[in-house]
C-alpha cells in the first residue's frame, strides 16, 4: 500500500513511519520539517497524493501551542482549514480510505465530575475546553461529512503521550495514556479494517478497571490500582514513586478492540514488568 503520512517527524508520525516501512507499506511524508518541506496549508498537494491508497492525516498544532501564544486563528488554519483541503486533494487524488488522528482532550468537561470517574468511551459527548479542542472537533466532523463510498474516512482519538516524568507516565498507562508504538499500530490496523461507515476510534492503552470502580478510582485510587496489581507497592517503593491519590477518568478501547483488532501491547504491566 502507498501511504501519505502528514506530520511524519512528530512524536506519533515518527513510529507511524517505522512501523509502516517495516510492513512493506511505500510512504509518502508530507510534513513542514522534511527534506522537502510540504505545508498543507498553502501547497499543491495533488503531486503528493498520486497514487496513494491512503493517507494518515497526524499533523495539526497541540495544546502546547495554545501556551505559546498561537492565535485561535492558526490553530483553524492548521487544524481546521488544512485538513479540509487535504481531504478535498485526497478525495480528488483517488484516495480510498482517509484516517484523521484526533484527540482525547475533546472530551473536554465531559471528563469533569466530582465523585467519581468518568467512563470515557466514544458515547460520551465532547465538551471542548479550548480552541485546540474546538478545532481536533471541526475537522472531525469534516471527516464525517467526506465519508462516502469509495472514500473511507475514520477518526482515532489518540490519548496522552509526550515526555514526562517516569512515574508520571506510569500513572497515566492506568488509564489514559499511550505508548507511540501502540498508537501506530492502530493507525496501520485502521488502514485495513473493514468499516461500513464512519467510525470514531479511542486509542490509549488497556486499563485494568471496570465501571464498579469508578467511585472508588476517585476516592482511593492507590487501593484499587493494588488490588489489580499487588507487585506494583513494591515496585513504586524501590523506585520512590507515588500511586495515583485519585483518578479522574478512565479511557475505554473496547470498540478500537473489536473492530480494529487494536491490541495495545505497552500498558502499565509492561512498563513495570509485571
Amino acid at each position: 500500500m502507498r501511504l501519505a503520512v502528514t506530520g511524519a517527524s512528530g512524536r506519533l508520525g515518527r513510529h507511524l513511519v517505522q512501523a509502516a516501512l517495516a510492513e512493506g507499506h511505500q510512504v509518502v511524508s508530507l510534513d513542514l520539517a522534511g527534506q522537502e518541506p510540504v505545508d498543507i496549508r498553502r501547497d499543491d498537494l495533488a503531486p503528493w497524493l498520486d497514487g496513494c491508497d491512503a493517507v494518515i492525516h497526524s499533523a495539526a498544532l497541540h495544546g502546547r501551542h495554545l501556551d505559546l501564544g498561537l492565535s485561535r486563528q492558526a490553530f483553524i488554519d492548521t487544524n481546521v482549514s488544512g485538513t479540509l483541503r487535504l481531504l478535498e486533494a485526497a478525495k480528488a487524488a483517488g484516495v480510498g480510505r482517509f484516517l484523521y488522528t484526533s484527540t482525547t482532550s475533546i472530551y473536554g468537561a465531559a471528563m469533569d465530575c466530582p465523585d467519581r470517574a468518568v467512563w470515557v468511551d466514544e458515547d460520551l459527548a465532547p465538551r471542548p475546553r479550548d480552541i485546540y479542542d474546538i478545532s481536533k472537533q471541526a475537522a472531525e466532523h469534516l471527516c464525517r461529512d467526506f465519508f462516502a463510498p469509495g472514500f473511507t474516512t475514520a477518526v482515532l482519538r489518540v490519548s496522552r503521550f509526550m515526555d514526562e516524568p517516569a512515574n508520571a507516565m506510569a500513572n497515566y498507562r492506568l488509564y489514559r495514556g499511550l505508548d507511540e508504538r501502540d498508537g501506530a499500530l492502530a493507525h496501520l490496523k485502521a488502514l485495513s479494517a473493514p468499516l461500513a461507515g464512519f467510525e470514531i476510534f479511542n486509542i490509549s492503552n488497556r486499563s485494568p478497571f471496570q465501571q464498579a470502580d469508578l467511585g472508588e478510582l476517585k476516592r482511593d485510587a492507590a487501593a484499587v490500582v493494588l488490588r489489580y496489581y499487588p507487585d506494583a507497592k513494591a515496585l513504586y517503593r524501590q523506585r520512590g514513586w507515588q500511586l495515583p491519590a485519585s483518578i479522574d477518568r478512565v479511557y475505554v478501547t473496547a470498540k478500537a478492540e473489536r473492530l480494529l483488532g487494536y491490541r495495545p501491547k505497552f500498558n502499565f504491566d509492561q512498563l513495570l514488568g509485571l
